[in-house]
């Protein structure tokens, strides 16, 4: 009931911003620009858990996703609200080879079958006002987010999602943006927002703040999130992009990030981590490589602002898994073509290397991770249709000593993983 509330009071006030903007300027013009994007999902994962813990999937849904933005009524205030479902057409349950059989695109009846969901995923009020440099932006709702802390999850179906509001105002090359979060939800579930937690009790919220500088090829990125009496995260980012000639250009960055406890909630009170990742890529033409180096140290890094979230840790080496234990020291390399000279240009193919080591109290540590992403969209008859490959293997693996007792690092396993994913994007208007 709080949450058909909540709902019904987000759109009650979507309503109220967009028809009071068509009130204030009806003796004006009214200029909008809606759209109305619909586009059809159809995912089929098979992750094999090698190690002897954890467990399988088995898993094709299916379902529809429809994205409405009202644009800037007058260059004003809008709204955009995304609502969905997701199917279930094979959804496998119990055990399979004496591992559980996950359910990660759908919820999980009493009955342990996968269940279908619907629901809103996005609904928010949107401003902006500008004048000379200036540019001033504030959302209100719930909405997929994406900070460098903090980002909601789309690897599923339907996308994971907040409730918050974000204040933004950019003047030339300097941008000042602060984001407060009071609710999540998840993107396997139809609930329109439920408390931020540790675990068991609630947190009140998450605010992020953060500024962006430009100039000349050069990015400077500086930000601090911290969660209620929880946790406390900063981060830093350097980067300069330069040309060698028309068609080649290198890009060289270094990141340097904190966690810390923030109180009473987070169970540690002398919990501290930190880490630092140097990369740099090369792009010639339709083809790039890039690599990467990230060293952890202090204690295993914690990425997650609040325990539904899916985390965000800011590295190259935030893989299938973030390479990101305590001590641990880890690179990747990885290249990329777009086909366009073969006169494909919507054929795109990735691949990647990663390897970490030397992680504190665990004997015979070792992980490796290799992997490849290919994606086509047509074009012609067929534009709006996309086909893609995931396929991911990872091997992990140490014995737990010292300050570890006989805990096990819950990233230490062995699986592989094939993802197929075809879309379909249709624009109504």
């Amino acid at each position: 009931m709080k949450n058909n509330y909540k709902k019904h009071l987000l759109s009650a006030a979507i309503l109220a911003a967009v028809s009071s903007a068509s009130i204030q300027v009806k003796a004006e013009a009214m200029t909008i620009d809606p759209s109305l994007k619909v586009t059809y999902k159809n995912y089929y994962f098979d992750d094999d858990h090698k190690s002897d813990s954890g467990y399988n999937l088995d898993e094709w849904v299916h379902g529809l996703v429809a994205d409405f933005d009202s644009g800037y009524v007058n260059d004003m205030v809008g709204a955009v609200v995304t609502a969905g479902f997701v199917s279930p057409l094979s959804v496998k349950k119990g055990t399979e080879n004496g591992k559980g059989i996950g359910i990660t695109n759908t919820e999980r009846g009493s009955d342990g079958k996968a269940n279908g969901i619907a629901g809103f995923q996005q609904a928010y009020v949107k401003t902006r006002y500008t004048f000379d440099q200036v540019e001033l932006k504030a959302d209100i709702g719930v909405k997929n987010r994406s900070l460098e802390q903090y980002g909601d999850n789309g690897s599923r179906l339907l996308s994971s999602s907040t409730n918050g509001i974000d204040l933004a105002v950019n003047v030339a090359g300097l941008g000042l943006y602060a984001t407060q979060i009071d609710g999540f939800s998840a993107r396997n579930d139809s609930k329109f927002s439920s408390d931020l937690t540790n675990g068991t009790d609630k947190i009140d919220n998450v605010r992020i703040f953060g500024a962006t500088y430009s100039v000349a090829g050069v990015g400077l990125t500086a930000e601090t999130a911290a969660s209620t009496d929880y946790l406390t995260k900063n981060f830093f980012k350097a980067g300069y992009t330069f040309d060698l000639d028309n068609s080649m250009a290198v890009a060289v960055d270094g990141r340097y990030g904190t966690a810390k406890e923030n109180g009473k909630l987070y169970g540690n009170a002398n919990y501290k981590s930190k880490y630092y990742n140097l990369n740099a890529k090369l792009n010639v033409g339709n083809v790039w490589v890039s690599a990467g180096y990230n060293r952890t140290s202090d204690g295993d890094y914690d990425n997650k602002l609040f325990k539904e979230s899916h985390g965000a840790f800011n590295s190259s080496l935030s893989q299938w898994e973030g390479f990101m234990l305590e001590d641990e020291t880890a690179y990747v390399v990885s290249a990329g073509y777009n086909f366009a000279d073969q006169g494909m240009p919507g054929l795109d193919a990735k691949v990647w290397y990663a390897k970490g080591s030397s992680a504190k109290d665990l004997n015979d540590f070792s992980r490796k991770e290799y992997g490849s992403f290919i994606s086509y969209a047509f074009d012609g008859q067929f534009k709006g249709l996309k086909v893609s490959w995931l396929y991911d293997n990872y091997r992990a693996d140490g014995t737990p000593t010292g300050a570890r007792g006989t805990t096990k690092p819950g990233t230490l396993y062995d699986e592989d993983t094939n993802r197929f994913y075809v879309t379909y994007d249709f624009t109504v208007f």
